[in-house]
């Protein structure tokens, strides 16, 4: 179920990138598009502000002519008279030829005279045509003031022109604008060659993790996939490579979970079966001891089964818990008090130690009576007659610390930390003997998760092995 929904993940990421790689190519078109447009807009009315610019600074001279004829007349009356007007501005230096007379006025001009304006110092209109009502303020950018004898006697206006009618402007517009247009479409062909080598270059480790989630969800979960460079994809791959060896690890597990299981109920079972058949068969007869057998045969499988439906329990995260305030020293003290008669049996000298006169944690007292019962049990079987076997208590920092260790035998040093695996046994003391099936330390590593704990073995002083557990303080 988690493959296939691996494999459906990346099947729609891998669309997905499809869609918005496309969405990325026509975003891109439209940005150079609305670029160039703005581009060449903005390069319009630059020119035009520009030009405007140049007409003025050439009308200054007119401006003073302006002045001179106001200077002389002392007024703008004669001027007001048309033919006056148009006449006066053909021999002027907006003419282009002051000579010529054959020509229209505004053939001759290098300026529309319909676009030049005199308004006087209040801004009413003295000579020419202005759509506008009066008085109008116009901006300092398109008007010049006039002056007779330094004074400003009016200012001559000129109408922004809206058209760029000189051939040669238009014709470098036309080519600015045939530039632009090249830029953009080697801009685009460009894009296009960047996207698509982008393109191959993230989707085809996509591809190969998309292969490889497709071998996953067939059962190949052994298949991994190149690690190349620091990026995220590679992060990507390396994380797939992490799961699948992470799925083959899991997959591991459970055959040899289920070998063990099967392993450890086929001998018990294969046991009774065989003395049961004696006995139907007459080979045996029903004696006392041979029926005492037969209960610890049942007694041994009974305690695989409940030791497998805790564990099952405590991987699933259902074990009941019931937290709350539990004192260690007087748990600890009890429970090693109740086992000391079994010790006793086999000259086991059990003892109990504690450096603090109680020391609260937060936890189960069921479950914790568990956790110390299991250790205690375990000590009981692995250790050799006339040994011993200590529980001690104390305090470390923010931690309850209990150190249960015993005598020989001992354990080697590399496979201390897999005492805690599931029918784990070593060599020396794991034997089927003892009538452990290698659970019981697995669960006691459960409980101790549970209650944000920390329990590990070591080699003990006494020549044996000793569990150190790590709880919480209250």
């Amino acid at each position: 179920m988690g493959h296939l929904f691996w494999e459906r993940f990346f099947d729609m990421k891998f669309k997905l990138f499809e869609k918005l790689f496309l969405l990325f190519l026509s975003t891109m078109l439209l940005l150079l598009s609305l670029v160039i447009l703005a581009v060449h807009f903005n390069f319009k009315q630059g020119l035009t502000a520009y030009l405007q610019k140049l007409e003025l600074q050439k009308l200054e001279p007119f401006t003073f002519e302006l002045g001179d004829f106001y200077h002389q007349e002392n007024s703008w009356q004669k001027l007001q008279n048309s033919p006056q007007w148009f006449s006066f501005v053909a021999l002027s230096s907006l003419a282009k030829n002051p000579t010529s007379q054959t020509k229209p006025i505004n053939d001759s001009l290098w300026i529309d005279i319909e676009r030049l304006v005199i308004v006087d110092n209040e801004n009413r209109v003295i000579i020419g045509i202005l759509e506008e009502l009066q008085p109008f303020d116009f901006s300092d950018e398109f008007k010049l003031p006039i002056k007779a004898q330094n004074t400003i006697v009016g200012s001559l206006i000129i109408k922004q022109n809206p058209l760029i009618t000189d051939l040669l402007l238009l014709n470098f517009m036309e080519s600015q604008l045939k530039g632009y247009l090249w830029i953009m479409g080697l801009a685009l062909a460009l894009s296009l060659l960047l996207a698509f080598v982008m393109v191959r270059q993230i989707l085809s480790p996509l591809k190969k993790i998309t292969d490889g989630m497709h071998l996953l969800a067939t059962g190949e979960l052994k298949i991994q996939i190149p690690e190349k460079g620091h990026d995220e994809l590679a992060m990507l791959a390396k994380d797939f490579n992490f799961l699948s060896r992470a799925l083959a690890q899991i997959e591991q597990a459970r055959q040899q979970w289920l070998a063990d299981i099967s392993h450890e109920l086929r001998t018990p079972l294969a046991i009774l079966r065989g003395e049961i058949e004696a006995l139907v068969d007459g080979v045996r007869l029903p004696t006392h001891e041979r029926m005492q057998s037969l209960e610890q045969e049942i007694l041994s499988l009974t305690r695989l089964v409940d030791d497998l439906y805790q564990l099952s329990l405590s991987d699933l995260g259902v074990l009941d818990y019931q937290f709350n305030s539990v004192e260690l020293v007087s748990h600890c003290k009890i429970l090693v008090v109740a086992f000391q008669p079994r010790f006793a049996n086999r000259a086991i000298q059990l003892t109990f130690e504690s450096e603090c006169e109680n020391t609260i944690v937060n936890g189960d007292a069921m479950r914790l009576a568990q956790l110390i019962s299991n250790l205690l049990e375990n000590s009981y079987r692995y250790t050799d007659n006339n040994g011993i076997c200590r529980v001690r208590l104390f305090e470390e920092k923010n931690y309850s610390v209990i150190y249960i260790e015993d005598s020989a035998p001992n354990v080697a040093k590399e496979e201390l930390p897999l005492l805690f695996e599931r029918f784990h046994r070593t060599d020396k003391s794991r034997q089927r003997q003892t009538g452990g099936a290698g659970l019981g330390l697995a669960i006691c590593l459960n409980i101790v998760k549970a209650h944000n704990g920390v329990i590990f073995a070591e080699n003990s002083a006494l020549g044996g092995v000793r569990i150190v557990i790590e709880l919480p303080k209250v």
